[in-house]
């Protein structure tokens, strides 16, 4: 029998599941039972071929050994988990929750010497595979805080145990620090410091998501247990890497922060659709003051409507940041990567794509709709991100079928900065009212020829200011009067558009 060579990349991402140090400063988990620190490091790797192609969706046995040594050595630790799941190549494990075997269990003595190695083996169906062992760095070595647990100061920042961070005038000794600061050690003294973590206020509870060994398996039901959520009481829900297909509403609370390994690795999925734009018909409901970050959520769709992330009624304290946002089911005659109700979230540094509604001149595509039907001028903040409505495709996103939308707006009014915004069927499309304001981004649509790069249907305005521009012949279509252009250029040619503050002069 061939056997395929496999490869294994991995990382140990947090030392102790519910005591976690994460940008310099100590986070808090409500859920920890008992006195004691518990044994576990969560543990995430990457399982690939010989080709470098990841290996195939399922459940593979691994096993886990710590040496105190690269090679040879002697063997500290050892456990076998029968089952873990993997999907893209991506898994994770919590190191301390299988089946021990040898220097059980998983504690502060396994790392009493300074040269500790991880050993992983993974059998996919051709026998055990053994990899090059991985050093393990100073972040294991938190298990050591648990013989600091009768010291009255934390053993993980020199903080005094119980500090209770987003409190109004806590003291330290001598040193009284006011709300959203706590005490730091500058070398020499205690003093006040802002806390940058949170928003300013920083986590108080931490609740893992994994498809095996963390506190849940879903994105959903992690979110629905959390009720005591607050600003002096904040969550942060850490999504380990696969794919989460979820059948309920994601929802991201207040104050709660959802963090996936990244959007190629960590993935919320769901075939949610409704009747109507609304969160019915969404994968992710994000809240005033909720966070969503380093994660691809998707919507597969094929009702009437189906939405990927869904905002209504926010304010800027919502953040969107590093995230791929897809629409893409096959059907339906509407699909939104971002649809914002009377919402005014932040979406940096993000991907929202929309494609697969179907229905010349009905259907919509849209990377991003925003619209307010109770007066008013939602002004949505859009930073660093691409926003492809139709094709899935970057440079041109052609779309013969008429329904791909960069934008959709109404009664809304949005500030996009240095993005690319790239429509199928329109760049742009405002209706009724509001001035979207485009700055020093590029704004396409393709080359069909029922394709405008402005639609301005209303009393409203669109403002674009140090762009690049790209149109074949159709500028602007609509009942609208409102086009304002200032030091833009053409992205073919680099020439020159003209400046005005009409559709007839504007970007020509």
């Amino acid at each position: 029998m061939n056997r395929k060579v496999l490869s294994i990349t991995g990382v140990v991402l947090v030392c102790l599941a519910l005591v976690v140090v994460s940008g310099g400063r100590r986070l808090l988990a409500d859920v920890q039972g008992g006195g004691g620190v518990p044994g576990l490091i969560s543990y995430q790797g990457f399982l690939a071929d010989g080709n470098g192609d990841p290996v195939a969706d399922g459940s593979y046995p691994m096993n886990f050994a710590i040496y105190d040594a690269g090679s040879g050595g002697a063997l500290i630790w050892a456990e076998t988990h029968s089952s873990v799941t993997v999907g893209g190549g991506f898994f994770a494990v919590m190191l301390g929750s299988g089946s021990c075997t040898n220097g059980c269990p998983l504690a502060a003595g396994t790392f009493a010497a300074a040269s500790r190695y991880l050993q992983v083996s993974a059998d996919t169906g051709s026998g055990m595979t053994t990899f090059p062992r991985q050093r393990l760095a100073s972040a294991p070595y938190a298990l050591q805080a648990e013989q600091a647990a009768t010291s009255p100061w934390d053993g993980l920042m020199g903080v005094p145990a119980g500090f209770a961070d987003g409190v109004d005038d806590d003291t330290l000794g001598a040193l009284t620090c006011s709300l959203n600061q706590i005490p730091k050690w500058n070398g020499s003294a205690w003093v006040c410091a802002a806390d940058e973590v949170g928003g300013g206020a920083g986590y108080h509870n931490v609740i893992t998501v994994a498809a095996s060994g963390g506190d849940f398996t879903s994105v959903a039901a992690a979110l629905s247990s959390i009720t005591d959520n607050s600003s002096t009481n904040r969550y942060l829900v850490q999504v380990m890497p696969g794919v989460y297909t979820e059948t309920d509403l994601v929802v991201v609370k207040e104050y709660v922060h959802v963090r996936g390994s990244g959007p190629n690795a960590t993935v919320i999925t769901s075939n949610r659709s409704g009747g109507t734009p609304a969160n019915g018909a969404a994968t992710v409901d994000l809240l005033d003051n909720g966070r969503i970050s380093n994660i691809t959520v998707r919507n597969t769709g094929a009702g009437t409507f189906g939405i990927a992330l869904y905002s209504a009624e926010t304010t800027r304290t919502a953040v969107v940041d590093n995230v791929v946002a897809e629409a893409i089911g096959a059907g339906g005659t509407g699909h939104y990567a971002a649809y914002w109700n009377d919402a005014e979230a932040i979406i940096r540094n993000s991907t929202l794509r929309a494609t697969g509604a179907t229905g010349f001149g009905t259907a919509v595509n849209a990377a991003f709709g925003s619209v307010n039907i109770g007066g008013g001028f939602p002004q949505a903040l859009i930073e660093n991100s691409i926003l492809i409505g139709g094709a899935n495709t970057l440079e041109n996103c052609t779309d013969n079928s008429g329904t791909g939308f960069g934008m959709q707006l109404s009664n809304s009014t949005p500030l996009v900065r240095s993005s690319y915004i790239c429509g199928g069927h329109r760049g742009i499309a405002l209706y009724t009212n509001g001035n979207p304001q485009i700055q020093n981004s590029s704004v396409k649509v393709s080359s069909t020829g029922s394709a405008f790069l402005f639609e301005i249907s209303a009393s409203g305005s669109i403002s674009v200011a140090n762009s690049g521009i790209s149109y074949i012949g159709n500028k602007f279509t609509g009942a609208g009067t409102g086009l304002r252009c200032v030091h833009n250029y053409d992205l073919g040619t680099w020439a020159a558009l003209s400046n005005g503050t009409t559709v007839a002069a504007a970007c020509n």
